[in-house]
Formats: structure tokens, sequence, C-alpha cells
């Protein structure tokens, strides 16, 4: 069985204390030392454009031929190579406490909650968002952790049995999804497209398991340990 679309998924006190490492980033604006993706689409238009209807008919319409990658990435991203910091003169000693305190923090949560790969890492500012797209390039069963300051923003994917869009509002502090994106060789009603905006802070982990078939219990598993 293969999920369809994402799934909330209430966090118990085992993973919010697993969690809170995480807030570092956020704490002492240190997310502020890495450089803003796309600071020129950082707009209301933007946001409003790249996270709507008419966006997301335009993608789902190119089908295969969208590569499963977002064209917009309003966020400081951390990936775990390529990170890229803004400049400062203190360059140096942060970007080594960051890159530390990053490693440490994705192994905490891979171990303590059996996660594997991290697949992304990103702090959005204020007005902050991701446009529209299916992750067919990186199909797999996945884990999303956000963390909201306030809760004023969401989550949305397509529903392809309902035919319409499906928003999970943020909520303030932490909250968790689960689901599986599927690849351009499954049933099309696999291929997740989602997007995401905030008006406020907001922090967003994700793991990927893999593809297969064991993945699935796994997943079980992994929500089972960390769900209230």
């Amino acid at each position: 069985m293969i999920r369809i679309g994402l799934t909330d998924i209430p966090l118990n006190d085992y993973a919010l204390e697993i969690l809170e490492e995480s807030e570092w980033f956020v704490t002492d604006e240190n997310y502020k030392r890495v450089q803003l993706g796309c600071r020129n689409k950082l707009t209301k238009q933007d946001q409003n454009y790249y996270t709507s209807e008419e966006y997301r008919n335009r993608i789902m319409s190119m089908g295969q031929n969208h590569d499963g990658f977002p064209e917009i990435i309003c966020a400081h991203s951390f990936g775990l190579t390529g990170l890229k910091f803004a400049d400062n003169e203190d360059l140096v000693n942060i970007a080594e406490e960051i890159n530390e305190k990053l490693q440490n923090t994705i192994q905490n949560l891979a171990v303590n909650l059996c996660m594997k790969r991290n697949a992304l890492f990103a702090v959005y500012p204020p007005g902050g968002y991701i446009s529209w797209h299916n992750n067919a390039n990186a199909s797999a069963y996945n884990i999303i952790f956000t963390w909201s300051e306030t809760g004023d923003g969401f989550f949305q994917y397509w529903d392809p049995d309902q035919k319409s869009t499906i928003i999970i509002p943020d909520v303030k502090g932490w909250q968790c999804k689960a689901g599986y994106f599927g690849s351009y060789d499954q049933d099309p009603r696999t291929w997740c497209y989602h997007s995401a905006k905030t008006e406020c802070l907001r922090m967003t982990i994700a793991f990927t398991l893999s593809k297969d078939e064991i993945a699935l219990g796994l997943q079980d598993m992994i929500i089972e340990d960390i769900s209230s």
C-alpha cells in the first residue's frame, strides 16, 4: 500500500524534546548567517503566485517534463553540502559553529528518531515560501518536521482523489507530516504536488527513507514512536 498525500502527525513529548535542539538555528537568529535564497523573489506578489492554483496547474500540466524540484525556495537553506554563508566579519568562526551544530543536529535526529537521509533543512523568513513541485526525482517515504514561530503559515498538497488542494495549517511550535512522494514510473496518483508559505519565521527539517515497500513499515514504526 502506498500512501496518497500527507498525514498530519501529532508529536509526543519524546519527539519534542529531541527536536528542541534544532531551535538553536532560529533562537539567536543564526539562520541569518546563511544566504537567503531568491532574495529578489521575497515579495508578496511572488509568494502568492508561486503557491497559487494558477502556478500549480502550470506545473501539473508539464507532466513528466517537470523535473520534481521546486523552482523557487525563498529560505535560508542549510544543506549538508554547499552551505553558503552571508557576508560577515566573523564568518570563519560562525561558519565553523553552524556547520558543527548542523551536523550534530542531523545526527541526533537521525539516531534518536530512526531517520535516514536529510532531504531538506531550511529556515523561511516571514514571507518565505517554496513553490509547487512534486519531488518525483527523489521518490521516497518521508517524514517532515516543521517549527513555526506563531503558526501563521501552511503546507498544501494536491489530492488526486478529491481533485482539490488540501491545506494543513501550521501550528505554533513543532508539527510533523508523513507521506510518500511517487516517481514517474508509478501511478500518477502518487505524484505528490505540494508547496508551503509563511508570514512568520518557519523551519522545516525533512527526512526521506526509501521507496521500497519495507520503508512503509519503517515509516509506520517511526510514526508510532513519535506520535502522541
